[in-house]
């Protein structure tokens, strides 16, 4: 230490602003933290949460950016529209594969939903009850997801002027988590909530495939979920998109894959297997972003890896040292933490930042210069704007259903 950083931090007046700023953030840290269900937090888990949700911010926002911008005169929707939109740039490439951070949200919540099961599996004890379970889903999901769908709702009646007689059909269906099965397409009231219809019959489903932890050989148990994984990858190239039909495209026979990425690596986290990291898996973490960015932008032929590519991913994210401190950092936790907020409202937060920021970018700029000026006017407000949406909308129901952390343990319902 320097004779003048010795007198700085000696300075009475300077330590005591250092003391206030760490309160304050420590309490903006503390309002922004979730709560979970058994008390305990896994900082990866929301960490990777973090990534997903960058991710498919970041293919909203380019999305909404090309065609508002002029760079393309209509919605983008194949590789190649992309490209031609951004002029072949890498970042656009980039942008276009972001949509595959829902799929990276599947395996978090396969993770997640398996923990406490598995562990009373492999402890000889009894399951969870089964009330608890699906009464945790209802209050932990279900609150935050009905607020926002009427207030999409209200927002196209009131403001845009859409007809009641069209939105009510379409509200009533996506609150019965029903809408990619009766119309085949995204939700008209929010087009994100195709996922969460996905979730939802992968939640009804969890009690009875969480079955496979029953199976005593460790080797037999993965080795199965190893397959099934691998063969979800080749359904769903092989099988779901030749069919064309779009209900089944929307469905969880097209993701049942990503859940099981998520139960095989509660399986080894449960069995001490990221106890210990290494340098070599951070190669790991960085050839499986680099070969999913790979896939997602070619023509489809490897399609069928992506699941193991998440897989490898995740076990890079765990066992690497870089990796598994990036995942692991403060504030990247409680971002990724407030995930579900961010998802539910970005696209028309973000449609009308752009509406309102455009006049600043310019099509003669390089695509990437021109889109990171858009990220560091729009994405620091989103933050802010979510942050705030989710203290009021999300957390409060964080709350039910909680346990008392004396008593905190994997035994609970999973968050």
């Amino acid at each position: 230490m320097t004779e003048d950083q010795r007198l700085l931090s000696s300075n009475p007046q300077t330590s005591d602003f250092r003391r206030v700023f760490s309160h304050t953030g420590d309490w903006i840290a503390g309002q922004l933290s979730r709560v979970t269900a058994s008390g305990e937090l896994i900082p990866e888990i929301d960490g990777l949460r973090f990534l997903a949700i960058g991710a498919v911010v970041l293919h909203h926002l380019m999305s909404i950016y090309l065609p508002q911008t002029g760079r393309s005169l209509a919605p983008v929707h194949t590789p190649a529209e992309w490209s031609a939109a951004g002029g072949g740039s890498g970042l656009v490439a980039v942008a276009y594969a972001g949509h595959f951070g829902v799929n990276l949200f599947f395996a978090i919540s396969g993770f997640i939903l398996a923990l406490p099961f598995a562990k009373r599996s492999f402890e000889g004890r009894e399951a969870p009850s089964l009330k608890k379970y699906f009464w945790r889903r209802v209050t932990r999901i279900e609150p935050p997801y009905v607020i926002c769908l009427l207030l999409f709702f209200l927002v196209q009646w009131l403001w845009k002027g859409q007809s009641l007689s069209f939105l009510l059909p379409h509200l009533f269906a996506s609150l019965g988590y029903l809408h990619n099965l009766i119309y085949g397409y995204h939700s008209s009231i929010n087009v994100v909530t195709w996922s969460l219809e996905i979730e939802i019959q992968f939640y009804v489903l969890v009690p009875l495939l969480v079955t496979v932890f029953k199976i005593k050989k460790s080797t037999l148990r993965r080795g199965l979920l190893l397959a099934l994984i691998a063969f979800g990858g080749w359904f769903s190239q092989h099988v779901i998109y030749p069919s064309g039909e779009t209900r089944l495209m929307l469905s969880l026979l097209n993701f049942f894959a990503y859940f099981l990425v998520g139960f095989l690596l509660a399986d080894l986290y449960l069995h001490k297997w990221f106890a210990r990291r290494h340098w070599l898996f951070d190669g790991l973490t960085l050839y499986a972003l680099w070969a999913m960015l790979k896939v997602l932008t070619d023509a489809g032929q490897y399609y069928y890896s992506l699941p193991l590519l998440v897989l490898a991913l995740y076990l890079g994210c765990f066992l690497g040292r870089l990796s598994n401190a990036f995942f692991r950092l403060r504030w990247v936790v409680i971002t990724g933490g407030m995930c579900y907020t961010f998802y539910l409202y970005h696209i028309p937060l973000l449609s009308e930042m752009v509406a309102h920021t455009k006049q600043w970018l310019s099509v003669a700029r390089p695509v990437v210069l021109d889109f990171s000026l858009l990220m560091l006017l729009v994405l620091p407000v989103l933050a802010v704007l979510c942050s705030v949406w989710f203290v009021v909308t999300e957390k409060p129901f964080m709350l039910w259903g909680t346990i008392p952390r004396k008593r905190a343990s994997f035994d609970a319902m999973g968050d």
